[in-house]
């Protein structure tokens, strides 16, 4: 039956006054007190241009109303009124204190089912419903606090539980059976003592946690009561996780930063132009225009304060305007201002449709007001659930009332913490019962809506509609150009990379200076060259390797958080890294190579030397690597260096010759890359052979009667043949190719583990 816009408004007008009654409050109440609760929301939220970028509450029923078109009102009609009564008791009960399991799972059901009714359970007319609609809510958009479709997260009976190490320890319950819910334009705290299991169970909900070693995690998560996996990568990415370690490129500005989260997550179809208004109204609303072109900073790097900082980390994952906002105590650090400053807009951000849910420990009264709801957590299990508004009340019926002038989070805090847990579980505090929800909607069951409950609109099913992100090619780009910039900014650690190469190369230079042009007449001329050649080596390997496996340790945290949000594949950042890698290994070797080989004067062609020793830097560098994709910690990756070297010079064949390595080691030599690049280098220094003639005109022969080259003696004691120069080739080339691949493979999987 078709609906009439007016007949469409006077449905929301009935849907509204019928709201109203829900509660055992009055009418005329529960009006003025909906009234107030919007004021304060404006009051929270907004600054003198958010009331003409966001609708009031009110408005967003209507407008919401309005989206679901005729099925709302023949839902609303069809609705059984004793339910309404029951679901009002149910409603009293929830807000009470939540003590009983059972009235809060079934009032939880209701506010679930109606919805979905709306939506499409009965099956009629679901399909020209959400066919009609001629925009998505999450379309393209230049304002990252536009409406969005809101999603409502239910959890219950989630359990993480550390196994003993042996049968005599004891396993450790981290969460036991914790339950609770995330509304849709709504802010949700996590608050309980230090230990209490707040960062964990953010961490479960938001895909971060899963059954790994000793660590058992158990959950039932729904989304818009949808069964999801929220380790699955395609839940994951309608989740912004702001973690409470800030993770941000230390040369990038908090505009690029924005810009770069921007551009690889919202759809490929996004104009530039957008882009740029979205960057710059997140940069207005979080308060770092002052700062937006100042590298964000580090350890070595000067930068923004830490308070700027944090606000950059939440709008990198804010401008991509999440149905979900999940972040870990986003408040440490920053001063009383900017925490206010910081919560406002999340507030903002709920109101737009987004479920905000963050960890926060004890802040101050005029934050901890600002929530809607309020999750307490104590040794793993749920203390409180509801309202903050409900919070006095609450405690005051389980007899710890809360003091007059006292800050409500202060006092809560200080119950969890003077309380045993048995005192607090005989006064009541951990609500008991089977939290009780209904069957899991499936997308046979519910129409017009995907696998994660997402609504299907006209304008994700044209022809034409493409809301996929952008591909490889842009990504490399991104990062690439990311790259090219940090090598530019981060003048210290290329200046000191290159200046240490230029010192040393000098240094060798300068101590071998033409060694390699004197005559091979002598056991010490020849010597001498093997010793220059084989420290020109030696220099490639550790100038370049070291660097290499420092630099994934050190750049783990910020590829965690951006690969974990999906804003590239491991392939794109491994390719990037690469491709840097190699270009600046090329000209650090470069220019090691015109200084050692012009000093030294070395008697092989400068192009065949320089591929030599590039080959070696290259090979040792995929090690490297491989071993830095291998840990997560960059001090433990100092350590592996002796790992990394020490191997390489026994089993070369210049300190030891191979026939005398024991034979159950010398299988070794074949995995180093020095191996290979010393015997090709000495091919193309000593191939030729030496002079057989000694300064006294006496040719030097054996006892057989053949002339002795000290040359080819040389050649043959480290295994180095000319013949097999090809062969030796194509391991260095294989070697490197092997250590790169694994170390793709090793970073893949490295790429799920949080902590």
């Amino acid at each position: 039956m078709a609906v009439t816009e007016a007949e469409d408004q006077e449905m929301a007008t009935k849907t509204t006054q019928t709201e109203t009654t829900d509660s055992p409050r009055t009418p005329e109440k529960k009006k003025s007190i909906k009234k107030k609760k919007s004021k304060k929301n404006l009051d929270n939220g907004d600054d003198e241009n958010g009331d003409e970028n966001r609708p009031t509450t009110p408005k967003k029923k209507k407008s919401k109303k309005k989206l679901y078109g005729n099925d709302a009102a023949e839902s609303e009609e069809e609705k059984p009124k004793p339910k309404k009564k029951k679901s009002m008791k149910q409603k009293s009960s929830h807000k009470d204190g939540m003590d009983d399991g059972s009235s809060e799972d079934v009032d939880r059901t209701n506010n679930q089912e109606q919805p979905s009714t709306a939506m499409s359970t009965s099956g009629e007319g679901r399909s020209s419903a959400y066919t009609r609609k001629k925009s998505s809510m999450l379309a393209v958009s230049d304002d990252p606090f536009a409406l969005r479709e809101g999603k409502t997260l239910l959890w219950r009976n989630v359990n993480m539980v550390l196994k003993g190490k042996n049968e005599n320890e004891p396993d450790r319950m981290l969460l036991n059976n914790v339950w609770g819910e995330v509304p849709e334009q709504q802010t949700t705290a996590i608050m309980g003592p230090s230990g209490a299991g707040k960062t964990s169970l953010l961490n479960v909900l938001a895909g971060r946690a899963k059954t790994r070693g000793r660590i058992s995690i158990t959950s039932d998560v729904r989304l818009n009561n949808f069964a999801v996996d929220p380790t699955n990568i395609n839940v994951r990415k309608h989740i912004a996780f702001v973690a409470q370690d800030d993770s941000l490129q230390t040369t990038s500005t908090p505009r690029e930063a924005i810009y770069f989260s921007a551009k690889l997550r919202l759809p490929r179809t996004t104009p530039q132009k957008n882009l740029d208004k979205l960057v710059k109204k997140m940069l207005a609303e979080l308060g770092l225009e002052s700062c937006a072109d100042t590298f964000v900073g580090g350890q070595l790097l000067k930068g923004i304060s830490g308070g700027e900082r944090k606000r950059t980390s939440v709008g990198v994952e804010l401008v991509v305007r999440p149905a979900m906002v999940f972040l870990d105590e986003p408040t440490s650090g920053l001063d009383s201002f900017s925490a206010i400053q910081l919560c406002q807009v999340l507030k903002k951000v709920a109101n737009a449709g987004s479920s905000v849910l963050f960890t926060i420990h004890q802040p101050a009264s005029e934050i901890f007001n600002a929530f809607d709801r309020l999750i307490l957590m104590n040794k793993g299990r749920v203390m409180f659930q509801g309202l903050v508004e409900d919070v006095p009340s609450y405690f005051k019926e389980h007899n710890h009332p809360l003091p007059k002038k006292y800050n409500p989070a202060d006092w809560i805090m200080n119950v969890a913490q003077a309380n045993s847990i048995k005192q607090l579980d005989d006064d009541g505090f951990f609500p008991k019962g089977e939290r009780m929800l209904p069957e899991p909607y499936t997308t046979d069951g519910v129409e017009g809506k995907d696998e994660l409950g997402i609504t299907l609109t006209e304008h994700h099913l044209a022809e034409d509609f493409d809301d996929s992100t952008p591909g490889i090619f842009t990504q490399l780009s991104m990062l690439s150009n990311r790259e090219i910039k940090n090598i530019r900014r981060d003048t210290a650690a290329v200046g000191g990379r290159f200046g240490l190469t230029i010192f040393l190369s000098l240094l060798v230079g300068l101590i071998f200076k033409d060694v390699g042009g004197q005559p091979r007449d002598t056991v010490s001329n020849l010597n001498s060259q093997f010793g220059a050649l084989i420290m020109v080596l030696l220099m490639s390997m550790f100038g370049t390797a070291q660097p290499a496996l420092l630099a994934f340790p050190e750049e783990r945290p910020v590829f965690l958080r951006e690969y974990s949000t999906s804003h590239y594949s491991v392939i794109a950042y491994f390719m990037s890294r690469f491709c840097m890698e190699a270009f600046i290994t090329a000209l650090q070797i470069l220019v090691q190579v015109i200084i050692t080989y012009f000093l030294i004067g070395f008697q092989s062609n400068f192009i065949m030397l320089y591929v030599a020793v590039y080959s070696l830097a290259m090979s040792s560098t995929a090690l490297a690597v491989l071993l830095g994709c291998s840990i997560e910690d960059p001090k433990l990756g100092q350590e592996m260096l002796p790992i990394l070297f020490v191997p390489q010079m026994l089993f070369a064949g210049f300190f030891v010759a191979p026939k005398l390595i024991p034979v159950w080691l010398r299988w070794a030599q074949y995995l180093c890359t020095l191996t290979y690049a010393v015997r090709i280098a000495l091919v193309e220094e000593f191939g030729d052979g030496c002079p057989a003639f000694y300064p006294n005109g006496t040719v030097i022969e054996d006892e057989a009667g053949q002339v002795v080259d000290p040359c080819y003696n040389l050649l043959d004691n480290v295994g180095a043949d000319s013949d097999d120069t090809w062969w030796n080739w194509l391991v260095l080339v294989a070697l490197f190719a092997a250590f790169r691949l694994t170390a793709l493979f090793v970073l893949q999987r490295k790429a799920t583990k949080f902590f």
